[in-house]
Parts: C-alpha cells; sequence; structure tokens
C-alpha cells in the first residue's frame, strides 16, 4: 500500500506545481493567489471517484511569491461521450477529503470532467479535463510480484507460452562487486511463469557483468529474446544497442555497431525483421526515428524522418502485421500522440486524436483493438481502443487500487483478448480485457 500511497501523492504535487493561477490579489501588503484543483480520477462498477489535493505550501525558497490560498467552492461538471454540452453535477464546499464520489453511471460509457474552483474576490478557474470509463473490474492474475524487501521497479514483461517462461525488467538488481561492496544494475531476468527458476540473461553482455538491459521481447517462434542495454563506447556518453539471446545456447548476439541510441526493438509477426528507434541521422542525441532491420543479412534501413515533418521525435514501434507498424510520437511543445505508418511506404498517419499524453500503442491478433498507456485519468492508466466503432474501455485505476502504469512499459498482446503489462512497478500483470 505504501507504493500507491506514493503514486497518489506523486500525482497530487505533479498538481500542485501545474495548477495555480496567476491571477493574483492584494489583502493589505500581501499577495494571494487563488489555488485551481485538479482532478484526478478513479473507477469502479457505475461510478468514477474524482480526487483534488489541497493547496500546497511552495517554502520559504521565495517570499515575495503571491501565497496560494484554497477555493471556498468546487463545483464539478461532467460530459457524456464527447467534450462538450458539459452540465453541473454538483456545487461542493471545498475542504475535507477534497473528493467526490459520481455514481450511477453507466458501464463501457465515456464521461469527461472538469472542475471549477471558486473564491470570493477572484476570477473563478477552470481545471483541464480528465475521462473516465467505469466498468466492472476484469479477470487478471498477477504473475509475479517483486520482493518486499526489495526496492520495487519491475517494468517490460514479455511472454513465452509455448515455454511457460517470461522475461522482464528489474531495475534496482543489487550484487556485490570488490571495487564498491554493492552495486545496483538495470537488468533483465526471464522466468518460469510463476516466478520460479529465475535466470538473469544480461549478465556479461558485451563483455561486462550486470550490463543494463531494457525492453526484452521474444520472438514469435519463442526462440529469441531481442533487447537493448547500455553500449561502451569513446564519444563521451553511453550509447544504447539492440542485441539479441538465443534460448537454446544462450548466447547474446550483438546486432548494433554505432555511437547512437538503439532502443526499443521488436520482432515482426514472422519474425524475419526488427524494428527498433535509433538516433542516428537525426539532429539531437535524445531525437529518434524508427528503424528496420533484416535478421537475416542484418541491414538496417531508416524508416520515418522527423527532420521532414513537424514531429519532434518517434518512439517505440509495434507491429500490425508484417509491414504496418504502430509507434508514439510528439510534435513540439505538444503531447505524445499514435500514429501508424510502414516498412513499403514510410506515410505517417495519425491513429487517434486526443488533447492528452497516449503512449506505446500494442494491436490485438485481429488487428480490432489497440492496448495503450495515456494520462486520460491523469494518472498514466491502460486503455483500449475498438478500432470499428472508435471507442474506449479503461482497464486500470480502480478506486480501490489506485493503480499506475510507466508510460514506457510495453503491453503485449497474448491473445484477442488477454494482455500482459507491469503495473505500479511492483508487479507483472496478466489481464482480460473484455
Amino acid at each position: 500500500m505504501k507504493s500507491k500511497s506514493k503514486i497518489l501523492l506523486l500525482a497530487l504535487v505533479i498538481c500542485a506545481y501545474c495548477c495555480s493561477s496567476e491571477q493574483e490579489d492584494m489583502v493589505g501588503t500581501e499577495k494571494f493567489r487563488l489555488w485551481r484543483a485538479c482532478p484526478i480520477s478513479t473507477i469502479d462498477d457505475g461510478k468514477v471517484h474524482l480526487k483534488w489535493g489541497p493547496v500546497m505550501e511552495r517554502g520559504p525558497y521565495c517570499p515575495t511569491c503571491p501565497k496560494d490560498v484554497d477555493a471556498d467552492i468546487i463545483e464539478i461538471y461532467f460530459s457524456e461521450n464527447e467534450m462538450s454540452n458539459f452540465r453541473k453535477v454538483i456545487e461542493l464546499k471545498n475542504g475535507g477529503d477534497y473528493s467526490y464520489v459520481v455514481d450511477r453511471l453507466q458501464n463501457s460509457k465515456s464521461y469527461f470532467f472538469y472542475l471549477v474552483s471558486k473564491k470570493k474576490g477572484f476570477v473563478s478557474l477552470i481545471s483541464d479535463t480528465i475521462m473516465a470509463v467505469p466498468n466492472k473490474r476484469k479477470g487478471f492474475e498477477i504473475l509475479q510480484t517483486s520482493d518486499p524487501e526489495h526496492t520495487p521497479r519491475l517494468s517490460s514483461v514479455s511472454i513465452a507460452l509455448q515455454k511457460n517462461k517470461i522475461v522482464y525488467v528489474d531495475h534496482y538488481y543489487t550484487y556485490s562487486c570488490p571495487q564498491w561492496g554493492t552495486c545496483m544494475s538495470t537488468v533483465i531476468f526471464m522466468s518460469n511463469t510463476d516466478g520460479s527458476e529465475r535466470e538473469l540473461i544480461t549478465n556479461n553482455t558485451d563483455g561486462f557483468p550486470h550490463s543494463n538491459g531494457y525492453n526484452p521481447r521474444w520472438s514469435p517462434t519463442n526462440d529469441k529474446i531481442v533487447f537493448h542495454f547500455d553500449g561502451i563506447s569513446n564519444v563521451g556518453w553511453i550509447p544504447a544497442q539492440i542485441a539479441m539471446y538465443d534460448f537454446d545456447t544462450e548466447c547474446i548476439t550483438r546486432l548494433t555497431e554505432d555511437n547512437n541510441y538503439n532502443y526499443s526493438p521488436v520482432f515482426s509477426k514472422n519474425g524475419e525483421y526488427l524494428l527498433y528507434q535509433s538516433s542516428k541521422n537525426t539532429l539531437a542525441t535524445y531525437e529518434t526515428d524508427i528503424w528496420f532491420m533484416n535478421l537475416k543479412t542484418l541491414e538496417s534501413f531508416q524508416i520515418t524522418d522527423v527532420s521532414k515533418t513537424s514531429l519532434r521525435t518517434v518512439e517505440r514501434p509495434n507491429w500490425i502485421d508484417n509491414d504496418r507498424f504502430l509507434f508514439h510520437g510528439i510534435y513540439h511543445g505538444e503531447k505524445y500522440q499514435l500514429f501508424e505508418s510502414s516498412v513499403s511506404n514510410k506515410q505517417i498517419t495519425k491513429v487517434i486524436e486526443s488533447k492528452w499524453n497516449d503512449y506505446t500503442p500494442s494491436v490485438s491478433p485481429d488487428q480490432t483493438k489497440i492496448a495503450f498507456v495515456s494520462n486520460r485519468s491523469r494518472i498514466p492508466q491502460i486503455w483500449i481502443y475498438h478500432v470499428v466503432n472508435k471507442t474506449y474501455i479503461q482497464l486500470t485505476g480502480y478506486i480501490d487500487t489506485e493503480e499506475s502504469v510507466n508510460p514506457n512499459n510495453h503491453i503485449e498482446w497474448l491473445d484477442n483478448s488477454t494482455i500482459v503489462f507491469a503495473i505500479n512497478e511492483n508487479q507483472l500483470i496478466k489481464q482480460k480485457v473484455e
């Protein structure tokens, strides 16, 4: 429960620095500024729980800054299925637990909410709009939970059903090292799906024990694992390189050899190709494009070119078939959005029009659903987009759990109704979507 409380507290702290108003009022010689309430939503069966934080003290670092003050009244507005025609739900005296439950809602229906902060002598302030889709919780199975004595941070689970194996990332793996006593690395483990027979597979990558490894993905035939790791270079930084682990021989083969950042590799549906993101040919070190690799020849070529678009960077490719793929990208000064392109024509099209950050798309085998991470409820959660009827289902973020999902964690489909992912940085989950 401590980690869950930290998630909610962190979200409220973020609100603290994004939701105050520049509007000021004078009382004597002291300036005051109205605090803008920032809602966070969690869901339940026919319910949406809205929570917003109280005014937060900014500390003594700016004695001349205006003092933030709480609203006296909070008005809650909502709309059904669209971002217009909002109507007032209730007007509340602000304070207490700073929350309200909107009930008697229809499951699987999209609702949009915003708050109005009101105080005598100040102009009313309107919050950002958030989205929630109430539902009964779908069936899920916890594949693995981090050791309570271990600092929790598990991510990027991938499953090999043919072998009853999973691979995942442990970001705080500690081990003994002669020079410093105790060292820590981000490593990739493989185990049975129940967590037994755990084996470190990124040991001695590129000649270095316990090399940092990230984003493992099984091949379609469950005999290879592709991932990226921190490479070694003399160019003034540590680039990332793509590597592949052979399940049968337990050997690791390095697939890229350059001074660039090469991230997030993923096998094509036929297992013959990789997509990955790379900083090669980009203007800034941490900007990336999507690249293609033929695993038979190890030849690579660039697919996207952000220098010829208004996008700043594109990331996290995921195949739709052996030609088309999804990814997320960001325009300068805007939100992360979901896009589609293809190896053959290289054209980029937006998949979902959104005012929120949408990340890490993954399409179901029948191509009718897209799973992705979004901050539509303000805290990143997993959502499902139904391609045909353009509707949404919210899978995580229930009232009783305060779940949160790392936007950089990939989501993997096991079949047309089941996904696997990491949650709260301490659990690996298999989840039904319908």
